[in-house]
């Protein structure tokens, strides 16, 4: 199993470096093997386009972070790939599904996504009992004006 951080949504920089720390550091604390790919930002932006405004700008960074992350796993060799976003109750879930599926056709790779949302209270409840930083939004600089 590894892990990816392909994040190039979140804003500022500063708050990607400190989640991309806080994840490199839980990794090591399990022994999983992690990846960053950094995209530039410019990309990302292109992908959500005109659309700023939820759900447009959502789906459109779903379709973009998981065709990253179909390709980081076909680069790798992996039988398949999943994202941490299934277990938020506020994430669109049939819309992260509809991005894995179209991601999975583009290249190969089949996706899993079992329903995680069951355990988000409890994930909580250890990522505060590791200390490990939570943050308060979603990551892009829309949500952080929004305050979601």
């Amino acid at each position: 199993m590894r892990g990816l951080f392909a994040n190039p949504n979140i804003y500022p920089e500063e708050e990607h470096d400190k989640r991309w720390d806080v994840y490199k550091g839980w990794a090591a604390a399990v022994d999983l093997q992690v990846s960053r790919v950094v995209v530039p930002r410019r990309e990302w932006l292109d992908a959500i386009g005109n659309d700023t405004e939820k759900p447009g700008r959502c789906g459109s960074c779903y379709r973009f972070r998981m065709k990253q992350a179909a390709f980081f796993a076909k680069e790798a060799g992996c039988d398949a790939f999943t994202t941490s976003l299934l277990i938020s109750p506020y994430q669109d879930r049939e819309a992260v599904i509809r991005a894995m599926e179209e991601a999975s056709e583009t290249t190969g790779v089949p996706f899993l996504c079992p329903d995680f949302r069951p355990g988000y209270r409890r994930s909580r409840q250890m990522a505060r009992g590791a200390h490990l930083y939570m943050q308060k939004y979603c990551g892009c600089e829309f949500s952080l004006k929004e305050g979601s």
